[in-house]
């Protein structure tokens, strides 16, 4: 558990460090212009739910490049993504000098 959050105060620096940010009214109006998925393209309910049952919906925010490669949290660099295709992303290699 530590080191998830440890994770989680290393990528809030980093979203902050990077910049952007966008309101919850900004996300919704994205989400509603986005009836399929923005990587495999598969409409959102033929998506299997979560097996988790604390979390509701399919759809999570993706990043189009990667915070971790220098992505802002602008809404312009946001697309919603199922959970199954934001979950398989890797980041990969750092690209850019910290």
């Amino acid at each position: 558990m530590d080191c998830r959050n440890a994770r989680g105060r290393v990528r809030k620096e980093r979203i902050k460090a990077n910049g952007g940010k966008h309101t919850a009214a900004e996300w919704k109006a994205l989400l509603v212009a986005s009836p399929v998925c923005a990587e495999c393209k598969r409409p959102w309910d033929i998506i299997p739910l979560r097996p988790d049952p604390r979390y509701k919906h399919v759809w999570t925010k993706g990043h189009k490049i990667p915070v971790y490669h220098g992505g802002t949290n602008d809404i312009s660099n946001i697309q919603a993504e199922c959970y199954e295709c934001n979950f398989e992303k890797n980041a990969g290699p750092l690209k850019r000098n910290p």
